[in-house]
């Protein structure tokens, strides 16, 4: 498979599959679920479908997904493998001799296995016979077995089979993690683990843990091999937004313990339906101080916030992940998210130390937030606000005097001078304070 998909080419072949079978673009979008405006820009590779979509129009086609993303390979028409030519007998070919006796895992002349053909071919009668006798596919030492174990793992979650955690340990044991370097072929096996029906198998695999590895052994068996690790899953859900193995991943964790982690890795993949779906599941219930220390939800809000989303920051407050609400709002200030810090000084004014934020405020020149907050702020806040101006800031400064705050000595600094200069000269100019 390609590192790269030819979006054009793509959708010029979706093109002539609905030519070849009398449908429109309409139909298709409604196929998909999908709006005909998306389906034409598909179409003409200027986006394109989404890893669930392509698996819909492949079965709707009735062809393979290699097929529709053009990867399939062409043999020569010169010489047809031994291998091919009993695959294109059917199941009948090997059944009459004892399964034992067959020998299916060494390479032909084309570097092929039995099982390839047998997968390109669709026969899953005959995969399933080899599969149930628990046949060699390939020899572990052979190149290629990686990539036919991958291809096995695909073919089946394409055709909703059972029973493929031996292939995934298997490939795992030959790799060292089930971490999938082509990136389109990852994308497309965990676009097929994501199937809704696919799901008590992720479960089983996100769980499998092996007999622990005996402590004097040096060496490396099945024993030890953890297909996936805690930080594998995360990450996979969150490169592919995988909501459904997301949902699996959560209903086998008796607890959450890694939230900082797992907000902080689906921001990097821009998955923020998925941090939505994780607070909804973990925290319906008020957390205690401690357990909100122990979760670093102070630091994960803070990320979140970087993300600009109003509602997602919103459930963060709402749902009480932080300890101090006054550094959040003051941040959302500083980096000129006002909508936000206006929202959260109206919803959680209990929560915020007015003094704190309104030095955010003074140092933005924000005037329109101050007014919002300024039953909050006591005469020596604003005492304390006016020593905090900036010296160039002569609209603040009027503005807080005509609110009451004076030059107080417990705020004396070392441009109060200049201050109360500026202020002479701008009277002297305009000659009243407005």
């Amino acid at each position: 498979m390609p590192d790269i998909i030819d979006n054009v080419k793509v959708g010029e072949y979706i093109k002539k599959l609905l030519k070849k079978h009398n449908m429109t673009q309409d139909d298709l979008a409604d196929a998909l679920s999908i709006s005909k405006s998306a389906v034409s820009q598909n179409l003409r590779g200027k986006s394109s479908f989404d890893i669930q979509n392509l698996i819909q129009i492949a079965k709707l086609f009735e062809i393979t997904l290699d097929d529709l993303l053009n990867l399939k390979t062409i043999e020569s028409d010169d010489v047809i493998s031994e291998y091919q030519k009993i695959v294109q007998k059917g199941l009948p070919a090997i059944t009459n001799v004892p399964a034992q006796n067959l020998r299916i895992s060494e390479p032909d002349i084309y570097g092929k296995v039995f099982i390839d053909y047998v997968i390109e071919a669709r026969q899953k009668e005959m995969f399933s016979y080899l599969h149930n006798h628990q046949l060699s596919f390939v020899e572990d030492y052979y190149h290629r077995a990686k990539e036919i174990y991958l291809k096995i793992i695909k073919y089946m979650l394409e055709e909703d089979m059972d029973d493929l955690l031996s292939y995934i340990l298997a490939y795992t044991k030959l790799h060292g993690s089930f971490d999938i370097e082509d990136e389109q072929l990852s994308l497309v096996i965990w676009g097929l683990l994501d199937k809704p029906n696919i799901q008590p198998f992720v479960s089983a695999l996100i769980t499998y843990r092996s007999n622990p590895k005996p402590i004097w052994s040096f060496k490396k068996d099945e024993a030890s091999i953890i297909p996936l690790t805690k930080i594998d899953i995360i990450e996979a859900i969150a490169r592919y937004h995988l909501k459904n193995v997301l949902k699996t991943f959560m209903n086998t964790k008796q607890k959450d313990e890694d939230l900082y982690e797992v907000v902080l890795t689906f921001i990097e993949h821009n998955f923020i339906e998925g941090i939505h779906l994780y607070i909804d599941h973990f925290y319906q219930n008020p957390l205690t101080w401690f357990r909100k220390s122990s979760l670093d939800v102070q630091k994960t809000h803070l990320e979140v916030l970087k993300t600009g989303d109003l509602e997602l920051i919103s459930k963060f407050a709402s749902r009480g992940l932080y300890t101090d609400l006054t550094p959040i709002v003051k941040q959302s200030i500083l980096t000129h998210q006002f909508k936000i810090a206006s929202h959260l000084i109206a919803t959680y004014h209990d929560s915020i130390n007015f003094k704190k934020i309104g030095e955010a405020c003074v140092l933005e020149s924000q005037i329109e937030l101050l007014e919002d907050m300024m039953t909050y702020l006591s005469k020596d806040d604003l005492n304390y606000l006016l020593s905090f101006v900036k010296l160039s800031d002569m609209k603040m400064m009027l503005y807080l005097i005509r609110q009451g705050a004076r030059v107080d000595e417990k705020y004396y600094n070392l441009e109060t001078f200049k201050k109360i200069n500026q202020l002479i000269d701008y009277i002297l100019t305009k000659g009243e304070l407005s």
